[in-house]
């Protein structure tokens, strides 16, 4: 995954460098939040992590944009009495975005696109360990609100579904999701 991540955001580097040195429609978004991970199966209990997303969008007008981005979900620790699991999820998603002004500084936003969801999971019972990772492609959906404070700088908070995660074929999905507060800068 990490060579996945690697590549793509060179890629995203390469082509976005030229681009960017004379188009005011591009821009940068980044942003922290609350992820969660729920609906892990029985005797697990849904959990939260601190996570975060990084973006790359360009406006094709004032009501779309269109975006790439990379969303960390954080690491979680599943335990239970006799296991000690952790798990963490990252997303490489794409996204259309629609934008509703409300006053020359305050709109509102919604998003959907696909998100690739690979996740990790590490168990140790009784001292043995045992790694599974797997990627998911999921539905990515989303609502929010942004400020924009001058020309190129905004604050946007939103929530994101980021649809399902799975750590191995046979086992459970579980949903992901992020609550997050972000800066967006246009150049």
């Amino acid at each position: 995954m990490q060579k996945i991540v690697s590549i793509i955001a060179l890629a995203s580097a390469s082509l976005a460098s030229p681009l960017l040195a004379h188009a005011n429609d591009y821009y940068v978004k980044g942003s922290i939040g609350q992820s969660h991970y729920r609906d892990f199966g029985t005797g697990y209990p849904d959990q939260s992590a601190n996570g975060g997303s990084l973006g790359l969008g360009y406006a094709i007008d004032k009501n779309w944009d269109a975006e790439i981005g990379y969303t960390y979900f954080g690491n979680k620790n599943l335990d239970s009495q006799t296991t000690n699991q952790k798990i963490s999820t990252n997303t490489i998603y794409g996204a259309a975005i629609g934008k509703l002004p409300i006053t020359e500084a305050f709109s509102v936003f919604g998003k959907a696109g696909l998100a690739f969801n690979y996740s990790k999971l590490s168990s140790t019972t009784a001292g043995t360990t045992i790694k599974l990772s797997k990627t998911n492609s999921s539905l990515l959906l989303g609502a929010g609100l942004s400020y924009q404070f001058t020309k190129e700088l905004a604050a946007t908070l939103d929530y994101t579904y980021y649809g399902t995660g799975k750590v191995h074929e046979n086992a459970t999905d579980f949903k992901l999701d992020q609550f997050s507060l972000g800066l967006k800068y246009n150049f």
